[in-house]
C-alpha cells in the first residue's frame, strides 16, 4: 500500500460540524471548544423551510484556530459581535473523496492549511485534517516511507517531517 492509493474517503472524518454565517466569534468558539474541534466549515442554508438536511447547505468559508487567534489579536472587542462570514477563509479548498491522502498533504503545503473539506457534487461528505493524516501514517507506519520521497525537494520534506514530529511527539504526551 503506497500513499498515493489511500483515498482520503479512508480517513476523513464524516459526521462535520457545520455553522452558518450569521454567528459571532464567540458562538463559533464556544461550539469548537465543547466539540474539541479545531475548525467549523460555515455553510448558507439553501433551503431555511428544512434546514438540517445535509444537502441543504453551501459551504462558503471554514474558520480555524489560527484565524481565532489572529482576531482577538487584534484587542478589538467589538469584533467579538461581527458575524463570522467577516472573517473566515473563503474561498474554501476542497478535496473530493478519491483525492489520496498525498493529495491531501501536498494541498496542505502548498496552501499552507491543516484542514480539508471533502466534498462530492456539491455535498460536504467529511473533513481530514493534518492529524487526520498523521494518525493514520502513524497506524500503518509502512508508509512513512513514503511521506519522505526522494523526488520531494529538501525543503518540501523539511515541512513534512517538522509536521510528522510535532504530532508524534504530541500523541506520545497524550498517551502517558
Amino acid at each position: 500500500m503506497v500513499i498515493e492509493s489511500i483515498p482520503v474517503s479512508s480517513f476523513m472524518t464524516r459526521n462535520v460540524i457545520t455553522e452558518t454565517d450569521d454567528q459571532n466569534i464567540q458562538a463559533i468558539c464556544k461550539i469548537m471548544n465543547e466539540n474539541s474541534i479545531g475548525s467549523l466549515i460555515i455553510v448558507k442554508r439553501l433551503d431555511s423551510n428544512n434546514p438540517n438536511t445535509s444537502n441543504n447547505k453551501e459551504i462558503i468559508g471554514i474558520i480555524t484556530e489560527r484565524d481565532i487567534v489572529r482576531i482577538i489579536g487584534l484587542l478589538q472587542p467589538s469584533l467579538l459581535t461581527v458575524p463570522i462570514r467577516e472573517f473566515m477563509s473563503k474561498p474554501v479548498i476542497t478535496l473530493s473523496p478519491n483525492n489520496s491522502i498525498k493529495d491531501a498533504i501536498q494541498t496542505m503545503q502548498l496552501k499552507n492549511i491543516r484542514t480539508l473539506p471533502v466534498v462530492e457534487n456539491e455535498n460536504l461528505q467529511g473533513i481530514i485534517t493534518e492529524k487526520d493524516i498523521f494518525k493514520a501514517i502513524m497506524n500503518n507506519r509502512a508508509l512513512i516511507p513514503d511521506l519522505f520521497s526522494s523526488n520531494q525537494s529538501l525543503m518540501d520534506r523539511s515541512v513534512v517531517f517538522d509536521q510528522f514530529s510535532d504530532y508524534w511527539f504530541s500523541d506520545l504526551l497524550q498517551r502517558r
